[in-house]
């Protein structure tokens, strides 16, 4: 029987959000004492702050191509959540329970976080080798988990689940036709997925009830 794959998000499901947080505040703490200008700070608080990060970047490094800018900007988050990370920052159970279920499913990752940080991530928590296929985000690019997922749909199919927080990946699974389970072991979204789980028992049945089809 061929193994179907199941898509694993990584900030608020197999790690928790910390990490991810410290970094995104210590970027912004980082380029305030770089331009010498402390209210460059605040940014990080707001919902928006994408195109702070692109104004920031230009009162740096001048106006310089797009690319260069990401490049510079992401390669310094990228340190900063390799610097944040520990092995505590794992959600244990759900990593056994997906070392349990390898030679069921492909497990795929599919993440926005920089590509240089990926693998030194999963290092870290000791989950190097739990991925059957990563997508990873290029540096040169602004991240967006919609063109990544469609990336990989164009070059394996449409997974079977997209198991992640109910974040906004939630809602860009929905409108590419892929069925999502959102779960709540480290926080509640504001999205729904197709099917809740908040332990990892109660993932399991729900892909066991699908798993046969």
């Amino acid at each position: 029987m061929t193994r179907k794959m199941l898509i694993i998000d990584l900030d608020g499901a197999l790690i928790k959000s910390r990490p991810f947080d410290i970094a995104h505040k210590e970027w912004f703490r980082i380029m305030a004492e770089l331009l010498r200008d402390q209210s460059v700070h605040a940014f990080a608080f707001q919902e928006d702050y994408m195109p702070h990060v692109h104004e920031i970047m230009k009162r740096y490094l001048g106006d310089i191509d797009a690319a260069s800018r990401n490049m510079f900007a992401r390669n310094i988050y990228a340190m900063s959540i390799i610097e944040a990370i520990k092995k505590w920052d794992l959600v244990e159970e759900f990593a056994e329970y997906l070392r349990s279920i390898k030679k069921k499913y492909v497990l795929v990752l599919v993440t926005t976080a920089p590509a240089i940080a990926v693998d030194a991530l999963l290092e870290k928590v000791h989950c190097k080798d739990l991925f059957d296929i990563i997508v990873k985000s290029s540096l040169d690019k602004e991240p967006h988990k919609k063109e990544l997922l469609e990336e990989f749909i164009k070059k394996h199919g449409k997974p079977e689940f997209y198991i992640g927080k109910g974040d906004k990946s939630i809602g860009i699974c929905k409108d590419l036709g892929i069925r999502t389970i959102a779960v709540h072991w480290v926080a509640t979204g504001d999205h729904k997925g197709n099917f809740e789980a908040n332990s990892t028992a109660e993932l399991d049945k729900i892909l066991e009830r699908y798993r046969l089809e």
